[in-house]
């Protein structure tokens, strides 16, 4: 009867443990109460020294501020054709601040305006999707 009791006891805390590891899991968020999301497309996506020179202007760029918390740059994935997938960027930039006010800080801050005045002539098109926390 102890080896049953014993038995159950570890069950009943394996599962919580379990349990507890998974919902941390899923309560991973994001860094900063502010995303900024920035779709790229370039001129000449297919010539390696333009992507150069955004890649190495935006990594200076995230790189160096002080307002971002945290910051994401990539290319599209090689994911499933859907209808609800848009995979004609060149570039994906996410940033994420603190707040709105680090956000309106940054999009002022000389390095900011600095990288879109010397990559400008590098992209024909920008959409910007800015998002807050509830």
């Amino acid at each position: 009867m102890k080896h049953l009791i014993l038995a159950i006891i570890c069950l009943t805390s394996f599962s919580m443990v379990s349990q507890t590891e998974k919902k941390e899991t899923h309560n991973n968020k994001i860094q900063g109460n502010f995303v900024h999301t920035v779709f790229f497309w370039l001129n000449n996506p297919n010539n390696l020294t333009e992507r150069k020179a955004f890649e190495d202007g935006v990594t200076l760029l995230l790189d160096q501020s002080k307002f971002i918390t945290s910051s994401h740059i990539g290319i599209p994935a090689d994911t499933a054709t859907r209808p609800v997938v848009d995979d004609s960027y060149t570039y994906c930039v996410v940033i994420t601040f603190e707040s709105k006010k680090a956000h309106d800080s940054y999009q002022v801050d000389p390095l900011h305006t600095k990288f879109v005045d010397e990559n400008k002539s590098l992209w024909k098109k920008v959409l910007v999707y800015d998002s807050v926390s509830q």
